[in-house]
C-alpha cells in the first residue's frame, strides 16, 4: 500500500498560470536526497475504463527541483500505472507530465509529492476524440497525409472525397455560436466538435471555421479540458488566415499547463503577424498581448517565497495589468475579448492587491 501523506494532484488553470524555468527561487537543500514516488493511471475521461488504446506515450518533465535535470519520453501500457521517482533533497518533487494516446486528445498536467513519499496512483482522465469526416481535418506532426489515410485520401485507401462536395454546417455553426453565447460550454463543443473544413473552402468559410475552433477551444479552456482546448486552438492558429484570437487563445492554454515559454513565443508571434491581421482586428490583438503576456507570469506569486518577494512580484503583474488596461483605452474599435479582458483585468489587479495585503495566501488571482 502507497503512503499517502502528499502534496495533492493539482491541475494548471489559468489563473496560476507557471513561468519558465530560469524565473524559479532556488532553494536550498533540505536534507540529504530522499526517493519520491509518483504513480498515475490513464483511464478513459467519457467511462472511467481502461483506454481504448493499449499503447500511450508518457513524456516528462521535472520542474521542481529545478537543479535536477530530468526528462523522459517513453511508450508505455496504458493497462498498468505508470510510475515516476527521483531522489530530491527539496520539500517536494513537481513534475510536468504529458500523456498521448492516439484516440484520445493530448493531456497535460502537474504532479506533486512530498520528499521521501510515495505519491497516487492519481487517476488521469484522458477524453476521446471524436471522428472527424470531409476534408480540412488536422494532418499529422510532419504536415503529410493523417494517420490511417490510405494513398487515396480516405481511410484504408478508399477514394478520396470530392472537393466542394462537403461543405461547412452552418446549421451547426449557428447552433454553437447560440450555446456560446448563452455560455453553455458543453453544447457549445458538441456543435463546433462536429463542423468540417471542406478542401479548398473559400476564405469566409476558412474564417468562419476557424472561429468556431477558437470559441470551442475557449468553452473547454472554461471547463478546465486543457489538452482539448489545447487541440481545438492549435487547428485554428494553424489555418492558412493569420488570426490574432487564435493565438492569443492557445498562448493562454500553453501557459495553462506550464508551457510557458512556448506561450510567450506565441505571444512574439501575434506581434509578427500584425501587418497581416484584418484592420479591425490589429490594435486589440496587440493589446490583448499585454493582457496574456500578465496572465502567464501569474505563476510568479504563487512561487514567491517571502513577503518581499510578493510584493514585488504582485507589484509587477498589477503594472502590467494597468498598462494593458491604459493601452486598450486607446484602441479603437474594440472586439469583444479586448473589453472582456479589461474587465478581467481590473478584476484581477483588486485580487493581487488583496493578496499582497493578506500576506500572500492564496487567492482568486
Amino acid at each position: 500500500m502507497l503512503r499517502r501523506r502528499l502534496l495533492p494532484l493539482f491541475p494548471v488553470a489559468l489563473a496560476a498560470a507557471c513561468s519558465g524555468d530560469a524565473e524559479l527561487p532556488t532553494r536550498a537543500p533540505l536534507g540529504p536526497a530522499e526517493e519520491s514516488r509518483l504513480v498515475f493511471q490513464a483511464v478513459d475521461a467519457g467511462t472511467g475504463a481502461a483506454l481504448t488504446n493499449d499503447q500511450m506515450t508518457v513524456r516528462y518533465l521535472v520542474r521542481a527541483p529545478i537543479t535536477l535535470d530530468a526528462a523522459a519520453v517513453e511508450p508505455a501500457s496504458s493497462l498498468e500505472p505508470y510510475a515516476i521517482a527521483h531522489a530530491v533533497a527539496e520539500d517536494s518533487l513537481v513534475v510536468e507530465v504529458r500523456l498521448e494516446a492516439a484516440s484520445y486528445h493530448r493531456l497535460d498536467t502537474v504532479l506533486a509529492v512530498a520528499r521521501g513519499d510515495d505519491a497516487g496512483p492519481f487517476t488521469l482522465r484522458m477524453a476521446r476524440r471524436l471522428a472527424r469526416a470531409g476534408g480540412g481535418g488536422r494532418t499529422s506532426a510532419g504536415g503529410g497525409t493523417p494517420a490511417g489515410v490510405g494513398a487515396g485520401g480516405a481511410p484504408g485507401g478508399a477514394a478520396a472525397v470530392p472537393a466542394g462536395s462537403v461543405t461547412l454546417d452552418r446549421s451547426a455553426l449557428s447552433a454553437g455560436d447560440r450555446a456560446y453565447q448563452a455560455g453553455n460550454w458543453v453544447q457549445a463543443i458538441q456543435a463546433y466538435e462536429g463542423l468540417q473544413l471542406p478542401d479548398g473552402a473559400a476564405d469566409a468559410d476558412v474564417r468562419a471555421y476557424q472561429q468556431a475552433r477558437v470559441r470551442q477551444g475557449v468553452s473547454h479552456l472554461n471547463r478546465s479540458e486543457y489538452a482539448a482546448a489545447l487541440d481545438a486552438l492549435e487547428e485554428a492558429a494553424g489555418l492558412r488566415i493569420p488570426s490574432g484570437a487564435a493565438s492569443l487563445r492557445l498562448a493562454q492554454a500553453q501557459c495553462a499547463v506550464s508551457r510557458v515559454d512556448e506561450g510567450r513565443r506565441t505571444i512574439s508571434n501575434v506581434e509578427r503577424m500584425a501587418p497581416q491581421l484584418d484592420a479591425g482586428e490589429r490594435a486589440s490583438a496587440l493589446a490583448m498581448t499585454q493582457y496574456v503576456s500578465a496572465l502567464c507570469g501569474l505563476g510568479d506569486l504563487d512561487r514567491a517565497s517571502t513577503a518581499m518577494d510578493r510584493v514585488r512580484v504582485g507589484n509587477r503583474l498589477v503594472q502590467e495589468l494597468q498598462a494593458f488596461i491604459d493601452r486598450a483605452g486607446t484602441v479603437s474599435p474594440k472586439t469583444d475579448d479586448l473589453t472582456a479582458a479589461v474587465t478581467d483585468a481590473q478584476r484581477r489587479i483588486e485580487a493581487i492587491r488583496a493578496r499582497m495585503r493578506r500576506g500572500g495566501e492564496d487567492g482568486d488571482s
